[in-house]
């Protein structure tokens, strides 16, 4: 279900409703993966190196 279907519907209608809650669905679960992804990487990098740094370059704008 894509959000093209879900704007066909009419607006509060029963299956407005329930294709909203499939878009949602899906949504919730893209976000859940990118969030597993990164959560995984960044466990791995941690347990790999023993020492991370990050540097904040000062950029100047002319």
């Amino acid at each position: 279900m894509s959000g093209k279907s879900l704007s066909r519907k009419t607006k509060g209608s029963n299956n407005y409703q329930k294709a909203r809650l499939k878009v949602a669905r899906i949504h919730a679960k893209i976000k859940d993966s990118r969030g597993d992804y990164t959560h995984k990487l960044t466990t791995q990098l941690i347990r790999e190196n023993q020492t991370i740094v990050v540097e904040d370059l000062a950029v100047k704008i002319w």
